[in-house]
């Protein structure tokens, strides 16, 4: 491998964007450089990198044409004739003797250099242009949204992903609070709390917290929405309230207060409730339910439970933990006997919720790479490792590992009994609550709207951009 062929490599891989033509540039300059040190004079080099130059100049100025365009669009541009002018003679001037090239090489660097500030002006010009452009059109480009965002006085600090989507910045303290009945601080992030739009209440799923619909509240937000996402009791930045009898019930009563209380909907100002995995049967049970008349709209993301005829209560499929801790039967049973053998039940269950506790939580990006179709991002690992560092947070898990026991409501009855429109947004590669569930629930409800989209169990992190588009195009069309 020559040295030159190095360059490029180490080129490459530290300034992947360097293009075809600027790494000629600098191959065709070191053969002239290799050759002219043996066979030329010091007139004839210059001659030879002045063409080089020249050459360079040109493939720049060809790179700028996709700009030129974008200007030509734009009224008062006279500049562009006079660049053009000056570009021809510069090029016609190619053909002289090697005297004027030697005379004319300090100008050619200065040519070069305003060439160079000339583009990186076109670039500027450029994306004024693209700002005001994409600002009329409500275009979705993440460098245009920040500075849309100034509009909305309530918005959270936001950030841009590697992919250039905005999304909620991740804040170690959490967002803002409210307190549940009287007793627990509740976390919540809201956007867009003055606009006129309808109200859409965002809820979790296991383990998760509000910042996984961290791209849906800035994007619904300018969309117009008014748009809440709590953390329910036990997960997140609220109170983990490790007494608390967990299940179903109990999420869905939360939800339920929540759209009354913060989210403030009405039986004339209706709110839409989303809600994925688990999330979505505390969304289905507060839709159908604990605030029914207050409901706009269901929409189930990826949801859990059992939706078959004469299934029992509780969950589709067990747990780990589940299986491991027993039902909150089996506690209760074991701690009102107080003997010996009940004890020993009860402490090998909570041994049992500890390891199963700490296992995952050394193990938190694994497992959503897992049920994620792309690759998941540290902020969000980050985020979910947060709430496990809560002195309480290990006593909750055992609490909530008992929860799905303690559920008695069905989420086939819920569904039977609701009344609003429903929409599944669904991950269709999810290994955990596959399509074949979206049918099962579209048997019960048949005017429900079906949008699947290339991810996993969180489509709407996984897959944010076409997540958001299904659901924006469903609410529109809810009276």
């Amino acid at each position: 491998m020559s040295f030159a062929t190095r360059v490029i490599a180490v080129v490459d891989a530290l300034f992947p964007r360097t293009s075809v033509k600027t790494k000629r540039y600098f191959v065709e300059k070191k053969k002239i450089h290799t050759t002219t040190t043996k066979t030329t004079t010091p007139a004839k080099e210059e001659e030879e990198l002045f063409f080089v130059q020249l050459k360079r100049e040109e493939d720049v100025m060809e790179e700028e044409d996709d700009f030129y365009e974008l200007l030509d669009a734009l009224p008062h541009n006279n500049k562009r004739e006079e660049e053009d002018k000056e570009t021809n003679t510069m090029i016609a001037s190619s053909t002289n003797s090697a005297k004027i090239a030697s005379r004319t090489r300090l100008s050619s660097s200065s040519s070069s250099a305003s060439i160079v500030t000339r583009k990186k002006n076109l670039r500027n010009a450029a994306k004024k242009v693209n700002t005001n452009n994409i600002r009329l059109s409500s275009s979705t480009s993440s460098e245009e949204q920040l500075i849309a965002s100034e509009n909305i006085s309530d918005m959270p600090p936001l950030e841009l992903d590697d992919k250039g989507i905005e999304r909620v910045k991740l804040q170690k303290n959490g967002w803002e609070t409210y307190k549940y009945q009287d007793k627990f601080d509740c976390n919540y992030i809201s956007a867009g709390k003055e606009n006129t739009g309808p109200i859409v209440v965002l809820v979790h799923g296991f383990g998760a917290h509000s910042y996984h619909w961290r791209y849906q509240i800035p994007y619904l937000a300018k969309k117009g929405y008014r748009v809440y996402a709590l953390c329910m009791l036990g997960y997140g930045w609220s109170s983990k309230a490790s007494e608390e009898q967990y299940c179903m019930e109990y999420w869905g009563e939360q939800v339920s207060d929540f759209v009354r209380t913060i989210a403030k909907a009405t039986e004339t100002d209706k709110a839409f409730i989303a809600g994925n995995s688990i999330g979505a049967l505390a969304a289905l049970y507060a839709a159908s339910k604990g605030a029914p008349e207050r409901t706009k709209g269901l929409c189930l993301v990826n949801a859990a439970g059992n939706f078959e005829p004469n299934a029992a209560p509780g969950p589709e499929k067990k747990t780990m933990a589940q299986k491991a801790v027993g039902t909150a039967q089996d506690m209760e049973e074991a701690e009102e006997n107080n003997t010996l053998q009940g004890k020993l039940r009860v402490a090998f269950g909570k041994l049992a919720a500890y390891g199963i506790f700490y296992f995952t939580k050394i193990r938190i990006k694994t497992i959503l790479n897992q049920v994620y179709d792309n690759d998941v991002d540290e902020d969000l690992v980050r985020s979910i490792a947060m709430a496990a560092e809560d002195p309480e947070a290990r006593e909750t898990f055992y609490a909530i590992s008992l929860a799905g026991s303690r559920t008695q409501v069905k989420p086939r009855d819920l569904l039977e009994n609701l009344n609003a429109p429903v929409m599944l947004l669904w991950g269709e590669n999810d290994p955990w609550m596959t399509p074949t569930k979206a049918e099962r629930i579209m048997k019960i409800k048949p005017s429900a709207t079906y949008s699947p989209v290339p991810a996993g169990h969180c489509p709407q992190d996984d897959n944010p951009t076409d997540s958001n588009n299904a659901f924006v195009k469903w609410a529109e069309t809810v009276a």
